[in-house]
Protein backbone atom coordinates (compact mmCIF):
# COMPACT_ATOMS: atom_id res chain seq x y z
CA UNK A 1 0.00 0.00 0.00
CA UNK A 2 2.91 2.53 1.02
CA UNK A 3 4.69 1.48 -2.22
CA UNK A 4 1.70 2.53 -4.11
CA UNK A 5 1.12 6.08 -2.63
CA UNK A 6 4.71 6.73 -3.26
CA UNK A 7 4.80 5.65 -6.78
CA UNK A 8 1.23 8.02 -6.80
CA UNK A 9 3.17 10.90 -6.01
CA UNK A 10 6.57 10.61 -7.88
CA UNK A 11 3.89 10.16 -10.92
CA UNK A 12 2.00 13.17 -9.99
CA UNK A 13 5.14 15.14 -9.45
CA UNK A 14 6.81 14.36 -12.53
CA UNK A 15 3.73 15.22 -14.49
CA UNK A 16 3.17 18.96 -12.95
CA UNK A 17 6.81 19.65 -13.92
CA UNK A 18 6.84 18.52 -17.10
CA UNK A 19 3.65 20.41 -18.32
CA UNK A 20 4.63 23.60 -16.33
CA UNK A 21 7.67 23.81 -18.25
CA UNK A 22 6.51 23.11 -21.85
CA UNK A 23 3.95 25.80 -21.01
CA UNK A 24 7.33 28.10 -20.30
CA UNK A 25 8.39 27.42 -24.02
CA UNK A 26 5.39 28.45 -25.58
CA UNK A 27 4.87 31.62 -23.73
CA UNK A 28 8.48 32.85 -24.76
CA UNK A 29 8.22 31.98 -28.57
CA UNK A 30 5.31 34.27 -28.40
CA UNK A 31 7.11 37.48 -26.96
CA UNK A 32 8.18 40.50 -29.73
CA UNK A 33 11.10 42.55 -29.33
CA UNK A 34 10.75 46.41 -29.58
CA UNK A 35 13.78 47.84 -30.92
CA UNK A 36 12.65 51.59 -30.54
CA UNK A 37 10.08 53.70 -28.60
CA UNK A 38 9.42 56.94 -29.52
CA UNK A 39 8.62 58.98 -26.50
CA UNK A 40 6.53 62.33 -27.12
CA UNK A 41 5.17 65.42 -24.54
CA UNK A 42 2.14 63.94 -24.94
CA UNK A 43 2.92 60.57 -23.80
CA UNK A 44 4.75 61.95 -20.89
CA UNK A 45 1.74 63.89 -19.78
CA UNK A 46 -0.72 61.25 -20.05
CA UNK A 47 1.51 58.78 -18.07
CA UNK A 48 1.96 61.88 -15.75
CA UNK A 49 -1.98 62.16 -15.51
CA UNK A 50 -2.48 58.44 -14.89
CA UNK A 51 -0.05 58.65 -12.16
CA UNK A 52 -1.74 61.73 -10.06
CA UNK A 53 -4.38 59.57 -10.32
CA UNK A 54 -5.57 60.11 -6.36
CA UNK A 55 -6.24 57.33 -3.81
CA UNK A 56 -8.72 58.39 -1.69
CA UNK A 57 -7.03 58.60 2.06
CA UNK A 58 -9.17 56.76 4.92
CA UNK A 59 -9.23 58.98 7.36
CA UNK A 60 -10.32 56.19 10.16
CA UNK A 61 -6.69 55.42 9.85
CA UNK A 62 -5.90 58.58 11.70
CA UNK A 63 -7.45 59.53 15.04
CA UNK A 64 -7.04 60.88 18.19
CA UNK A 65 -7.51 58.31 20.80
CA UNK A 66 -7.46 60.36 23.97
CA UNK A 67 -8.84 63.08 24.46
CA UNK A 68 -11.90 62.37 23.38
CA UNK A 69 -13.11 66.20 23.88
CA UNK A 70 -12.44 69.00 21.61
CA UNK A 71 -12.60 71.31 24.31
CA UNK A 72 -12.22 70.56 28.34
CA UNK A 73 -10.51 71.76 31.43
CA UNK A 74 -8.22 69.42 34.12
CA UNK A 75 -6.91 70.91 37.19
CA UNK A 76 -2.57 69.33 36.83
CA UNK A 77 -0.53 71.01 33.96
CA UNK A 78 0.66 67.54 32.62
CA UNK A 79 -1.91 65.84 29.90
CA UNK A 80 -1.69 62.86 27.70
CA UNK A 81 -2.13 62.56 24.12
CA UNK A 82 -1.80 59.32 22.00
CA UNK A 83 -3.60 58.01 18.57
CA UNK A 84 -3.52 55.80 15.80
CA UNK A 85 -1.83 56.17 12.11
CA UNK A 86 -0.55 53.87 10.00
CA UNK A 87 3.40 52.63 11.15
CA UNK A 88 5.99 54.72 10.00
CA UNK A 89 3.73 58.43 10.17
CA UNK A 90 5.41 61.17 11.37
CA UNK A 91 3.13 63.25 13.42
CA UNK A 92 3.71 67.17 15.33
CA UNK A 93 2.52 67.98 18.13
CA UNK A 94 2.80 71.90 18.39
CA UNK A 95 1.56 73.06 22.14
CA UNK A 96 0.60 76.96 22.18
CA UNK A 97 -0.54 78.39 26.26
CA UNK A 98 -1.44 81.67 27.12
CA UNK A 99 -1.46 83.00 30.60
CA UNK A 100 -4.18 85.41 32.04
CA UNK A 101 -1.42 87.80 32.26
CA UNK A 102 -3.97 90.71 30.38
CA UNK A 103 -6.87 90.50 33.02
CA UNK A 104 -9.05 89.66 30.20
CA UNK A 105 -10.60 86.27 32.00
CA UNK A 106 -10.18 83.65 28.95
CA UNK A 107 -12.16 80.68 29.88
CA UNK A 108 -13.82 77.58 27.77
CA UNK A 109 -16.30 79.99 26.39
CA UNK A 110 -13.92 83.30 26.17
CA UNK A 111 -11.34 81.82 23.87
CA UNK A 112 -7.93 83.98 23.58
CA UNK A 113 -6.91 85.12 19.96
CA UNK A 114 -4.24 84.16 17.99
CA UNK A 115 -1.87 86.72 18.80
CA UNK A 116 -2.32 85.95 22.68
CA UNK A 117 -1.17 82.44 22.48
CA UNK A 118 2.89 81.70 22.40
CA UNK A 119 4.58 78.78 21.31
CA UNK A 120 5.16 76.02 24.14
CA UNK A 121 6.53 73.06 22.48
CA UNK A 122 6.48 71.39 19.17
CA UNK A 123 7.39 67.65 19.18
CA UNK A 124 7.71 65.20 16.11
CA UNK A 125 6.44 61.92 16.64
CA UNK A 126 6.92 58.44 14.61
CA UNK A 127 3.87 55.93 14.93
CA UNK A 128 5.12 52.87 16.18
CA UNK A 129 4.87 49.21 14.12
CA UNK A 130 1.51 48.98 15.98
CA UNK A 131 -0.01 51.79 14.63
CA UNK A 132 0.05 54.21 17.71
CA UNK A 133 1.74 56.96 18.90
CA UNK A 134 1.79 58.66 22.51
CA UNK A 135 2.93 61.84 24.05
CA UNK A 136 2.95 63.61 27.32
CA UNK A 137 2.44 67.26 27.67
CA UNK A 138 3.77 69.78 29.81
CA UNK A 139 1.07 72.31 29.57
CA UNK A 140 0.65 75.83 31.16
CA UNK A 141 -1.58 77.51 33.62
CA UNK A 142 -4.41 78.92 31.77
CA UNK A 143 -6.00 78.38 27.95
CA UNK A 144 -3.32 75.94 25.50
CA UNK A 145 -4.03 75.13 21.85
CA UNK A 146 -2.83 71.27 20.79
CA UNK A 147 -2.41 70.84 17.38
CA UNK A 148 -1.86 67.63 15.98
CA UNK A 149 -0.70 67.61 12.42
CA UNK A 150 -0.76 64.08 10.53
CA UNK A 151 1.58 65.03 7.58
CA UNK A 152 -0.40 63.45 5.26
CA UNK A 153 -2.33 65.49 2.37
CA UNK A 154 -6.03 65.27 2.79
CA UNK A 155 -6.05 64.20 6.56
CA UNK A 156 -6.93 67.47 8.64
CA UNK A 157 -5.01 69.00 11.37
CA UNK A 158 -6.75 68.11 14.74
CA UNK A 159 -7.04 70.86 17.36
CA UNK A 160 -7.71 70.08 20.95
CA UNK A 161 -8.43 73.52 23.65
CA UNK A 162 -7.45 72.39 27.27
CA UNK A 163 -7.95 75.17 30.27
CA UNK A 164 -5.53 74.52 32.92
CA UNK A 165 -6.96 75.61 36.30
CA UNK A 166 -4.93 74.40 39.08
CA UNK A 167 -6.38 73.26 42.35
CA UNK A 168 -6.30 75.84 45.17
CA UNK A 169 -4.49 74.82 47.78
CA UNK A 170 -5.14 77.44 50.62
CA UNK A 171 -9.03 76.66 50.06
CA UNK A 172 -8.36 73.23 51.94
CA UNK A 173 -6.52 75.22 54.95
CA UNK A 174 -9.82 77.60 55.36
CA UNK A 175 -10.92 76.52 58.63
CA UNK A 176 -14.95 76.13 58.46
CA UNK A 177 -16.62 77.33 61.87
CA UNK A 178 -19.22 74.72 62.85
CA UNK A 179 -21.02 76.59 65.05
CA UNK A 180 -23.15 79.99 64.76
CA UNK A 181 -20.96 81.41 67.66
CA UNK A 182 -17.78 80.40 66.27
CA UNK A 183 -18.75 82.86 62.75
CA UNK A 184 -20.51 85.83 65.40
CA UNK A 185 -17.99 85.96 68.14
CA UNK A 186 -14.31 84.92 66.47
CA UNK A 187 -11.22 83.27 69.07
Amino acid sequence: MLKKVIAGLVIGISIMTISSYGHAQEVTDNIEVIDHIEVTDEAIDEAIDNAKVEEEVDLSKYRIIKPEKKAYSIEDKIEFINGIAPPGTTITVEVYGTTDLTRKNFNLLFLPSEDDYIEVSTDTLVSGNSGTFSKQLELVTGINKIIIKFGVEGVPDEEIIIFVNPKNSNYKDIKRPNKLIDILIPN
